[in-house]
């Protein structure tokens, strides 16, 4: 009995861990990725490196929720997403961007264990 309740808890964790490791890798990369589609700005940081990766994690961490998660984990990643890109700037790209991509690389490594 002991060894069911164990499995269970260990079982949300990771369930909790990879959906904030999913919603910190796309939140953080976001606001970056849509960068490109709006107007204004110059077209240096538009097409700057910094920009490419953070379009690279956002579509892995989106593909990965959609092809990984449940319905609720999706809706909880989503929610969680959306507040990360309203609640952090650009000021600091390439540092966002670097916690974007440890994020990614955190839950891909939770997903070759699992």
């Amino acid at each position: 009995m002991l060894i069911c309740r164990t499995t269970g808890a260990d079982h949300m964790l990771h369930l909790v861990l990879t959906c904030l490791l999913l919603s910190v890798a796309s939140g953080l990369s976001m606001r970056r990725f849509l960068l490109p589609y709006f107007a204004g700005g110059d077209l240096a940081e538009k097409s700057a490196p910094v920009t490419v990766v953070a379009s690279a994690v956002f579509l892995a961490a989106v593909a990965f929720t959609i092809s990984d998660q449940n319905l609720w984990a999706k809706s909880v990643v989503l929610m969680l997403c959306l507040m990360l890109a309203a609640m952090f700037d650009d000021a600091r790209p390439r540092l966002t961007i670097a916690l974007s991509a440890v994020s990614l690389a955190a839950y891909l490594g939770l997903r070759s264990i699992g």
